[in-house]
C-alpha cells in the first residue's frame, strides 16, 4: 500500500475539521478568490482609463527627469551598499585575525570551530561598517564622485609617430 504523505495529511485534517467549515472552504476553492471589497483589477484598469496619466502642469521633460533622479537616487544606493559591503569584508579580515587562534572551548574544534570563527568575525564587521565603519567606504565614495583623486596620475597621450627620426 503506497502513501502520499501531503495529501494524506490534508484529507486527515479535513475529516477532523467541522464538516460546515471544511464545506464553505471547498466552495470558496472552488469559485475562486473573490476580490477584495468587490473590485477586481478588471474594474481597477476600466476606472483609470478615463483619467489622464499626467498630472495638469506637468510635462513630458519633468517626467523625464524625475525619473532619472530616481534612477541616479537608486545607483547611489547601490553603490553605497556595495562600497559599505566591500568595507565589512575588510573588516572582518581584519577581526578574524585578531582573535585567538587557540579558542577551541569557545568556538568548537576542526572546521566547525573555524567556521564560527569566520562566521562571528563576518557578523562583527558588517555591524562594524553598518556603525560608520573605520571610513573605507567613504572614501572609496568620495574618489568615485570626484572622478580621479588627485592621487592618480594619467600620463600625457605621447605626441603621434611622424615617421622622421
Amino acid at each position: 500500500m503506497a502513501i502520499s504523505p501531503p495529501s494524506d495529511i490534508i484529507n486527515d485534517v479535513a475529516r477532523a475539521a467541522d464538516p460546515a467549515r471544511y464545506q464553505a472552504a471547498s466552495q470558496k476553492l472552488l469559485d475562486g478568490a473573490s476580490a477584495l471589497d468587490g473590485a477586481s483589477f478588471d474594474d481597477a484598469m476600466k476606472s483609470m482609463a478615463g483619467q489622464p496619466l499626467m498630472a495638469s502642469g506637468a510635462d513630458i521633460y519633468t517626467l523625464r527627469n524625475s525619473l532619472r533622479n530616481d534612477a541616479e537616487s537608486a545607483s547611489a544606493t547601490r553603490a553605497q551598499k556595495a562600497h559599505q559591503e566591500f568595507e565589512a569584508y575588510i573588516l572582518q579580515t581584519f577581526v578574524e585575525s585578531m582573535l585567538p587562534k587557540d579558542a577551541e572551548n569557545t568556538y568548537g574544534k576542526g572546521n566547525a570551530g573555524s567556521i564560527w570563527k569566520s562566521m562571528m568575525a563576518e557578523q562583527v564587521g558588517a555591524q562594524i561598517s553598518k556603525a560608520g565603519g573605520i571610513g573605507i567606504a567613504k572614501r572609496l565614495l568620495d574618489a568615485q564622485d570626484a572622478g580621479h583623486s588627485s592621487d592618480i596620475r594619467v600620463p600625457p597621450t605621447p605626441a603621434p609617430f611622424s615617421g622622421k627620426i
